[in-house]
């Protein structure tokens, strides 16, 4: 039930055709049920000393032949508009359940957009893209269509108990009290199951997250020379699953053979019954006489009865396993949103962005950023400088506002940044990673991505500006040439587009963190100018190992264990001869 009151909001605005599907599976349902009534009455009804049709001196059809013809009609009818009702219920259960997980899968995608950085950064990607298509797939799988075929289930054991109270309420009554055994035993197992499925799902997750990532690195654990330590550590995650799928596995092979055992012994004492109630003439049992005929419909309901059971057995195991995706998926969904308190847009240029005693860390104990302040004005070029982990990169996430600091503030033009709307903020400020974006697409659309409207001249003056141009020309199709991230282009070549792509933007800010450090001296130093270019009257932060790259800045932040040790121009600090001297020194000997 829990699940269902999960499941009922993603069917609003289907709710209308699940109930007309409904409908046409009780009409199905009714049919297929029918025939074997219909059948029996054939045998008890149909004289085989009669003709169907009457001796030509009579003239006429006699009783029995007429009976024949009409319960013949009848069957037939049953057996197409059967058939005809139970396609449409199948078409409208597929279109239902895929608007369900069309809706869902959007609403999860939606989901992982709100959800802070940070949020996204502490969750393995693996896990989150198995809950976007596998986990939703089981959804479907298990949940929607176990639904409807756990209500046909239910709609065949109702009609079932009606027929054969009409042909033997006696034996119906054996049927009734000894078949809850057959669904305790399938309830035990399924409950006992349930755990183990839930531990499949996590460890498939844990698996599939391991894999992505290794592959996704492979290159970089090539030259490590770590493959055997990765190999390990998958055997060890892939017996993990293994164990785990093979209990789920094994588990759900018991419900069947425990359940038909059951319904065996019970279809054996409705025979041993039936013949001695046909033997002794029980009228009192039922409207009509029961004859062989009769018995023969009765054990085929008795099986029909029973079969739902196994079925629903299969269902429930079903929904157990996507009982715990659907878990997942809620889990998912009721991530923390990236809440965005600022009201306030920026009017007019950004004159000053100011950071005053920052205090951050991805854990709480450990901070990143340590009592950092730094007053930045419009125009300046500032860049940040020193060892890994020193809280550069933070400080850009801290600035975007992809986190928030847990002590100090940063305001811009005087305003508190908190106050000021996410989207106000970034609309003035443009970014280059080290790790390059690009998305399957012409390299025009790649280019022109963050300004929709943008024309192809503009797209390649702003190419051109990031020294793309030539290459892009010498590609197959041009502008026009389709690429992904796994195309034939270069790490640098890459660069370049994202590169152009900010180019064509030309934010107020300039964020360029380590932009540079994937593409080669020649293109460096074709890019150094085009960058002069773009950052002429304009802000910007910039983040380089390459101390080359920010020798001509205006203000050389030198960052330690998240704190300011030193800061001034190229000169300035060289002369000082502290931590900023030995790292240039140390690049350029």
């Amino acid at each position: 039930m829990k699940d269902l009151k999960r499941l009922l909001p993603w069917l609003k605005g289907s709710r209308t055709t699940a109930f007309v599907a409904l409908i046409f599976s009780s009409l199905a349902t009714i049919c297929k049920l029918a025939i074997p009534f219909l059948a029996g009455l054939l045998i008890d009804y149909y004289d085989f000393e009669a003709h169907i049709v009457c001796r030509p001196e009579d003239g006429c059809m006699d009783e029995t032949g007429m009976i024949a013809v009409v319960l013949f009609f009848f069957l037939f009818l049953a057996l197409v508009f059967g058939a005809i009702f139970r396609h449409i219920f199948d078409y409208m259960k597929v279109y239902i359940g895929q608007n369900v997980i069309s809706k869902m899968r959007k609403a999860l995608f939606k989901a992982y957009m709100d959800a802070p950085v940070k949020e996204i950064d502490s969750s393995s990607k693996g896990d989150l893209i198995q809950r976007l298509i596998n986990d939703i797939e089981n959804v479907q799988t298990g949940l929607i269509s176990g639904f409807a075929a756990l209500y046909d289930g239910i709609a065949t054991i109702v009609i079932t108990i009606l027929f054969m109270l009409f042909l033997n309420w006696g034996l119906a009554a054996v049927v009734i009290l000894l078949t809850p055994i057959s669904m305790l035993v399938s309830h035990f197992v399924s409950k006992y199951n349930s755990k183990h499925f839930k531990a499949q799902a996590a460890t498939n997750g844990k698996l599939s997250s391991f894999v992505n990532e290794t592959l996704k690195n492979s290159t970089s654990i090539r030259t490590l020379g770590i493959s055997e330590e990765k190999e390990e550590e998958f055997a060890v995650l892939n017996e993990e699953f293994r164990n785990s799928s093979f209990k789920a596995t094994m588990g759900a092979s018991t419900i069947n053979p425990s359940t038909r055992l059951i319904n065996a012994l019970i279809n054996a004492t409705l025979v041993l019954l039936g013949a001695f109630f046909i033997i002794n003439d029980t009228k009192y049992l039922s409207p009509i006489p029961f004859m062989v005929g009769n018995l023969l419909a009765f054990l085929t309901y008795a099986a029909n009865y029973m079969q739902p059971f196994n079925e629903m057995s299969d269902v429930m195991n079903e929904m157990s396993y996507a009982s715990s995706s659907l878990e997942r998926i809620d889990k998912a969904l009721h991530m923390p949103k990236d809440i965005d308190k600022g009201k306030k847009d920026i009017e007019g240029h950004i004159e000053s962005l100011k950071a005053e005693n920052l205090i951050f860390g991805y854990t709480k104990d450990k901070l990143v950023i340590n009592n950092f302040s730094l007053d930045i004005k419009k125009g300046q070029r500032i860049a940040l400088v020193g060892p890994s982990g020193c809280g550069k990169t933070t400080l850009i996430n801290l600035f975007m506002r992809f986190y928030e600091p847990e002590y100090g503030k940063i305001s811009i033009n005087g305003d508190f940044a908190e106050d000021i709307a996410k989207e106000s903020i970034r609309n003035h400020i443009g970014m280059v990673l080290q790790d390059t974006w690009i998305f399957r697409g012409s390299v025009f659309e790649n280019i022109a991505y963050g300004k929709k409207d943008a024309t192809l001249f503009e797209v390649r003056v702003a190419a051109r500006k990031a020294q793309a141009d030539s290459f892009i020309e010498r590609l197959p199709q041009g502008y026009d040439t389709i690429i992904s991230d796994s195309s034939g282009l270069s790490v640098g070549e890459k660069q370049l587009i994202c590169v152009a792509r900010l180019m064509l933007l030309e934010p107020e800010i300039v964020i360029l963190d380590e932009a540079t450090s994937n593409i080669d001296v020649r293109t460096e130093k074709l890019l150094n100018e085009s960058f002069k270019e773009l950052l002429k009257d304009r802000t910007s932060i910039v983040v380089a190992h390459r101390l080359s790259t920010i020798v001509s800045s205006d203000l050389i932040v030198v960052l330690k264990d998240g704190a300011i040790i030193e800061q001034g121009n190229h000169e300035t600090l060289l002369k000082k001869k502290g931590f900023y001297y030995e790292l240039f020194n140390a690049q350029f000997n």
